[in-house]
């Protein structure tokens, strides 16, 4: 647990609310007023995929709709709102309307069927996820709504005021633990959920009844804490890191996770149909290629197949060097291979790229693939004529990236709704039926099975767009060991030679793609005609294991020489593009380490820096950060406890190499932010602006990454400013 901050003597500006400023100038209205259609644009809607179809308390059917999440203009933190499936409807219903003052975040809305947690059946609405000032302390909560319910229950003591909306909220979890990791059981009897509730550094697995619950719990105003059973026990070594994946059809097992680091954990399986669970079994997958400490479990769920219960299909890296698609039989310990590209062995259909999301329905399973940041979908039907095909599904859209959710628990399997973001669009949702497409399956001139699709959009879930939006190009560069780095890049229509930003994503397990960007990126474009590019420097999700482990502890600065690189190119091959005298870098997270240490080692050929809730000391990073993450982290990154490894974290801190950054920097972060702590940012701003030109920026009830509108509008501001005044200006010298 990190230790409160210590300001010191940093006299403080508050410049906009829940702002705290030091040495920042006054930000001019016509910035705020500039960014507004950018800002509105990027209020973008998601999804959390179909309610399930219930009953009031008459018995009378009310059909689920579609759980949505957006920003309204007047709120200062996203809200839920319910639409109907049918696309031709424009209705957008808002659910939510609390707030709490905080950045806090709804990570989490998993629909139920009922509960009877308080002896009366509570038909309908979720199970929230949810912190309360942005630290990520997440509790979970019960969402429901009186006329789904046999009876109405007097306000809960610490109920969530949600007036004027329909829906009641009350707390289920009541301590400073953490929460997540939801999963329903097919048939609404059990959830499950993870917890560091032990010993606030184990993270274990839960189960509760929802229905048949026998709480002892009353319908009144009482506060009510949710019941549980430990199913996945600390194993006593090292720091376990246990999450529930799925249930299966007949409620016997719970697969399970063990997160050892991002790129390895290890399946396991646990029997639950006892009163006491079975201990987590391992289940090992015959003819694996990779070791187990290089392998890694994406998505994993059993079959909703009655009479397959104890199937798996699962994403995995355990045959390749990318994640692919498999089914394995839990009962005859057996492969199949869906998507495995490898000369050995023999998939129905291999595909040599990332597969990003796989959702698992009573008739089939949906996919989609991550070809170098843009996404494809595919679906392969589980009976018909096209038993066991793969086929991918081409959207007509403007490609970029896609996410969905199936309608399985309310028997169609076909039905999905698709999330697009792109440049285009911060996110759009629209509704897609597979089922029809089947009668028009197409081959390409490999042979493979494809279907072209147009999806119905939802009119009251789109953002509105910005005229003379850019669209992504990529480009490939070679590295200082000749290793080829992918980016995104974006120049101003229009512009030959001019200034450009690098802003590197965070992660590193991460992945810069054709996804939307924040509204600065549009401003940037369209505004102050400055190119934006988005590099995947080693580290990064997306090309495979061995690329995304090649930043690895020692190998830390390699990925920083990959920069290094881009500058380079920059100069000797795209002279009449950008201006390599009026270069940028910027970033958040592990990010904003790579833009400081970006600066520590090329300050010489940039003019600016922004860095947002970055890593500035390796050792006090990992000292401080959340106990539940220090062990994956450390993985990752090192582990400070070991001499010489302390040694390495220690030389190549950015802190500890201030004396190199010699052009002005701005610093914003989170005062809550528990994954990288506020005491970074103060301890960087403290040494660092004794040399150079330094601005600081603290957010409050805000963690690691920002949620509220003030927060997101002023920081937005501050960095266009900042652009203007350091990278801008250089023109005119």
């Amino acid at each position: 647990m990190a230790t409160p901050v210590d300001y010191g003597n940093l006299e403080f500006t508050r410049p906009a609310k829940q702002i705290k400023a030091v040495n920042l100038p006054a930000v001019p209205q016509r910035i705020f007023d500039g960014m507004k259609q950018y800002e509105d644009a990027a209020r973008g809607f998601s999804t959390s995929g179909f309610e399930r179809t219930t009953k009031d308390a008459n018995g009378k059917e009310v059909p689920g709709g579609i759980i949505v999440a957006h920003r309204p203009a007047d709120a200062q933190v996203t809200q839920l709102y319910r639409m109907p499936t049918d696309p031709s409807s424009t209705e957008l219903n808002r659910l939510t309307y609390f707030d709490i003052g905080s950045g806090r975040t709804i990570s989490a809305f998993r629909g139920i069927l009922e509960d009877n947690w308080r002896g009366v059946r509570r038909r309908g609405g979720a199970i929230m996820v949810m912190d309360l000032n942005g630290n990520e302390h997440f509790q979970l909560w019960r969402y429901w709504e009186d006329s789904l319910a046999d009876q109405v229950l007097p306000k809960v003591q610490g109920e969530l005021d949600n007036a004027p909306g329909l829906g009641r909220i009350e707390r289920l979890t009541h301590d400073d633990y953490r929460y997540g990791s939801i999963v329903i059981s097919q048939a609404n009897n059990f959830m499950a959920f993870a917890s560091n509730k032990e010993n606030n550094k184990d993270t274990l697995v839960y189960v509760t009844r929802l229905i048949d619950s026998n709480t002892g719990a009353k319908a009144d105003a009482s506060p009510f804490t949710l019941p549980s059973r430990l199913v996945a026990p600390s194993t006593g070594e090292g720091t376990t890191m246990y999450n529930p994946r799925s249930f299966s059809l007949d409620d016997k097992y719970l697969l399970i996770t063990r997160q050892y680091g991002s790129s390895y954990n290890a399946l396991y399986v646990v029997d639950i149909s006892g009163e006491q669970a079975s201990p987590p079994k391992l289940i090992e997958f015959p003819g694996a290629t990779e070791k187990p400490e290089d392998t890694a479990f994406g998505d994993v769920a059993f079959s909703h197949n009655v009479n397959l219960p104890h199937l798996i299909y699962c994403t995995t890296n355990g045959y390749a060097d990318f994640t692919s698609v498999v089914a394995y039989d839990l009962d005859t310990a057996s492969v199949t291979h869906i998507t495995t590209s490898g000369a050995a062995i023999q998939a129905i259909r291999p595909i040599l790229w990332e597969i990003e999301d796989l959702k698992v329905t009573s008739d089939n399973i949906v996919f989609t693939v991550n070809v170098e940041g843009w996404t494809s979908l595919f679906f392969m039907p589980l009976s018909g004529s096209y038993k066991n095909t793969v086929i991918e599904v081409k959207v007509t859209w403007e490609r970029g990236w896609l996410t969905f959710q199936t309608n399985d628990l309310n028997d169609k399997p076909y039905e999905l709704t698709l999330h697009l973001t792109s440049y285009h669009s911060r996110g759009r949702i629209t509704y897609l039926d597979l089922l029809p497409l089947l009668n028009d399956v197409k081959k390409d001139e490999n042979g493979n099975a494809y279907v072209v699709a147009s999806g119905l959009p939802y009119a009251q879930a789109a953002p509105p767009t910005v005229a003379h939006e850019v669209p992504p190009t990529l480009i490939r560069y070679k590295s200082f060991d000749n290793l080829e780095v992918p980016a995104i890049y974006y120049h101003p229509v229009g512009q030959s030679v001019t200034p450009v930003i690098i802003h590197i994503h965070g992660g590193p397990e991460s992945q810069a793609t054709a996804n939307y960007r924040t509204p600065t990126h549009s401003y940037l474009l369209n505004e102050l005609k400055i190119a934006v590019i988005y590099p995947n420097v080693r580290g990064s999700s997306g090309y495979g294991k061995k690329y995304m482990a090649a930043d690895d502890v020692l190998k830390r600065e390699d990925s920083v020489k990959d920069i290094g690189a881009l500058l380079e190119h920059i100069t000797s091959n795209m002279q009449n593009e950008l201006d390599s005298s009026r270069i940028a870098v910027a970033g958040g997270s592990y990010g904003g380490y790579m833009s400081l240490a970006t600066l520590t080692h090329y300050s010489s050929k940039l003019v600016c820096g922004i860095e947002n809730f970055g890593i500035v000391h390796w050792p006090s990073f990992l000292e401080n950060t959340a106990d539940v993450r220090r062990a994956a982290r450390r993985r990752e990154y090192g582990d400070e406890t070991i001499p010489e490894i302390r040694e390495f974290l220690d030389r190549i801190s950015p802190i500890n190499n201030t004396s190199k950054i010699t052009v002005p920097l701005l610093i914003t972060h989170g005062e809550n932010d528990t994954r990288v702590t506020v005491h970074e940012a103060v301890s960087m701003y403290k040494t660092v602006s004794k040399n150079v030109h330094t601005e600081l920026v603290i957010c409050e009830m805000e963690g690691h990454g920002y949620k509220q509108k003030s927060v997101i509008e002023f920081t937005n501001a501050a960095d266009i400013l900042f652009l203007e005044r350091y990278l801008l200006a250089q023109s005119n010298l």
